[in-house]
């Protein structure tokens, strides 16, 4: 069976996305699926990149794009959307020609509206996953575009049950759920003490953001709420993104109080999440679901998450804490949930059983049998 993955963003560009489409390749190509990628150069993170890379049953191919533009064109929906269809538009039909995929699996509206347009002229079978929710207007060209586009779709699968209902909403009757899964032996517990001594961690309590350095992310909130934490906490901030400047400079007068450390990969980020005592994930808009929310879990470390979009499906009061996101509120889950290291380690035990029991790599499952039922249906 072969299977082309089609995606605006792709490894070594981050961000959960991109650490999902590593995860689902790794898992399909371990089970001897041939598998390409299709998507650009990566667009929001400055990092070295190849254009195509082969190995057994992997192919990449990284499309040279014009990067920098992503976040400048987010409150343009059109622009965003030309900027992001027009390579993938021209590459794929000649992609198809060439390797002759049985199942395009298209991620995300963009992908999904190119993968779904030459898959009906070559009659290949497609699926498309979301990984966010759009809020599409009730109303108007959008959201009619949007229709077109999951109807032609074989199968839609979505994160979360919210997914599910704003899809199904469009008149989208083939619909499934769908979970992220998390490498639970690169994610494991640690002693978070000599974890904290191995990242040269001092303070009492460390509070951990890992994620894109936007303003929708809550990083703003974070960085206020810094400020009113006494000297027993320490904030650790990593990622990289537009508001890096700001972090850096918030982190040179904080005295300590916050310290950043930059773009980190897999291996680091669950060495962090390992020393933190709890994680914060304070989006300010509705996220699709939070994988950095799955990979803290995972290690035992308990989440302060915001009370946005499918936040509250990845997780529930056994593992942390859901809050209305505002600086107030944000300091004051905090420090409820360090005013007792024996309470917090039970915290972070039911954090571990809860990640083993939803997010191993049993949820592959699902999108495979997609695909299988897919490649064998009739054109």
């Amino acid at each position: 069976m072969r299977v082309l993955q089609l995606s605006v963003h792709f490894s070594p560009n981050v961000g959960g996305v991109e650490t999902h489409l590593d995860d689902l390749v790794d898992g399909l190509v371990k089970r001897k699926i041939e598998t390409m990628v299709l998507c650009y150069r990566p667009l929001s993170t400055k990092v070295d990149w190849q254009i195509w890379t082969r190995s057994r049953d992997l192919i990449i191919l990284r499309l040279p794009w014009v990067p920098g533009l992503f976040y400048r064109l987010i409150n343009s929906p059109l622009g965003e959307f030309v900027y992001l269809s027009i390579g993938i538009w021209f590459a794929l039909p000649w992609v198809i020609i060439l390797w002759r995929p049985q199942v395009i699996h298209a991620h995300g509206l963009v992908a999904g509206f190119v993968g779904v347009f030459w898959a009906k002229v070559f009659r290949v079978k497609t699926v498309i996953s979301t990984h966010s929710l759009y809020h599409f207007p009730l109303v108007g060209l959008y959201r009619q575009l949007a229709s077109w586009i999951f109807k032609q779709a074989d199968e839609v699968i979505c994160l979360s049950d919210q997914s599910v209902k704003e899809i199904q909403s469009l008149g989208v009757t083939r619909v499934k759920r769908f979970w992220y899964w998390v490498d639970q032996n690169r994610f494991k517990p640690a002693d978070k003490t000599q974890a904290k001594q191995q990242l040269g961690l001092k303070s009492e309590w460390v509070i951990l953001f890992i994620g894109r350095l936007i303003e929708i992310k809550g990083v703003r909130v974070l960085l206020a709420a810094a400020k009113k934490l006494s000297s027993k906490y320490q904030v650790v901030i990593a990622g990289d993104g537009e508001l890096r400047s700001e972090v850096e400079r918030a982190a040179k007068r904080s005295e300590g109080k916050v310290l950043f450390v930059g773009r980190v990969n897999s291996t680091q980020a669950a060495r962090y999440y390992q020393a933190a005592d709890a994680v914060v994930v304070p989006s300010t808009h509705d996220e699709g679901f939070g994988r950095v929310i799955l990979e803290a879990l995972s290690t035992g470390t308990p989440v302060i998450g915001a009370n946005r979009g499918a936040i509250p499906e990845a997780m529930d009061k056994s593992v942390g804490r859901i809050i209305e996101v505002n600086e107030q509120n944000l300091v004051q889950a905090i420090i409820s949930l360090t005013t007792s290291a024996k309470k917090l380690a039970k915290l972070g035990l039911s954090a571990r059983q809860f990640a083993t029991a939803n997010y191993s790599s049993k949820n592959l499952e699902a999108i495979v049998r997609v695909y299988h039922q897919l490649s064998k249906a009739k054109p």
